[in-house]
């Protein structure tokens, strides 16, 4: 039994530097049917069961790797794929595509998996998924990790997009417009949409030279689906009716919670320590980097993740 711990600078500087530990490790990879849906999961490690919800929406879980990986060195870690996209198979419809399908497909994998209870770990859209996930299967979450988090609603909208049109260059604008204007972005096509990213994900990094660390090479699956799934979710939440405002809904999570932030990321500082102080039993850790903080402050990510882990009573 784990009860509550302080994690010393030994234990925390092991973890953080476990990539040797973890070469030896294989990932274990399956696909289980649902009813009207096909997801694909990756697991490595060892350890209590973290759950790795990816945002988008439209992308799959290959860009949360390798830097999460790390980790696996302490926990099992298990990465999927959201309806129609990565490896996971759905059909492009209201009916099978939607927010709601997307929470119970967390509790689904928990099941496949035979874990009583999991620590669900999300990033930026994701957010929305752990929140309702909280909200839905209480009595199944150990604990709830916010990395990088979507505001679940609109009160630091007029900031967050002040922030992300200074981040955003003259350079940054051209590129888009001329990509988006190209027959092969029309199509589609995996090489030509992971370009894209690339060029828009850059404004949210501290170090925009950084952006080529992300894994952003698209699978056909993804980049055929992803603007479709990303339609048909923001239509489950009625976000075409003004967006969503869920700020009433974080008091009922009951799970420990830790919101993890890069002051350098789009939305400020103020809304994750709004989100953390609206969750009754949430903490904030505000890191160095953007909005991809496994690859600008891996050391600092990790080390937040290990404490709160670490502190988790029994």
């Amino acid at each position: 039994m784990r009860c509550r711990i302080v994690l010393g600078l030994a234990v925390l500087t092991a973890i953080v530097f476990s990539g040797q530990a973890l070469e030896g490790q294989r990932a274990r990879q399956g696909q289980f049917s649902l009813e009207n849906a096909r997801l694909f999961y990756e697991v490595i490690g060892t350890g209590e069961p973290i759950v790795i919800v990816h945002g988008g929406p439209g992308l799959d879980h290959s860009y949360l790797q390798p830097g999460l990986d790390v980790l696996a060195a302490q926990n099992t870690l298990i990465y999927y794929d959201q309806r129609g996209t990565g490896r996971s198979e759905a059909e492009l419809d209201s009916g099978v595509v939607n927010f709601d399908a997307f929470v119970d497909d967390i509790d689904a994998l928990r099941q496949v998996l035979g874990h009583d209870k999991i620590t669900v770990l999300t990033h930026s859209f994701g957010t929305l998924l752990g929140i309702e996930y909280a909200r839905r299967y209480a009595d199944n979450l150990t604990a709830l990790i916010l990395m990088n988090p979507t505001e679940p609603g609109t009160r630091f909208a007029d900031q967050t997009r002040t922030r992300q049109a200074a981040a955003t260059t003259e350079e940054d604008t051209a590129e888009v417009k001329e990509l988006t204007a190209t027959e092969a972005f029309q199509a589609r096509d995996a090489a030509t949409l992971s370009q894209f990213y690339r060029v828009v994900f850059r404004a949210t990094f501290r170090d925009r030279t950084r952006v080529d660390e992300l894994e952003l090479d698209l699978s056909e699956r993804t980049a055929t689906n992803g603007q479709d799934v990303a339609r048909l979710l923001g239509e489950s939440l009625g976000m075409a009716n003004g967006g969503l405002d869920w700020w009433d809904r974080l008091e009922d999570i009951a799970a420990p919670t830790l919101v993890v932030h890069g002051r350098y990321d789009s939305p400020p500082v103020a809304m994750a320590r709004a989100l953390s102080e609206a969750i009754p039993r949430g903490s904030l850790a505000v890191l160095d980097s953007g909005h991809f903080p496994y690859i600008e402050d891996a050391g600092g990510l990790t080390s937040a993740i290990a404490e709160f882990l670490g502190g988790l009573e029994c």
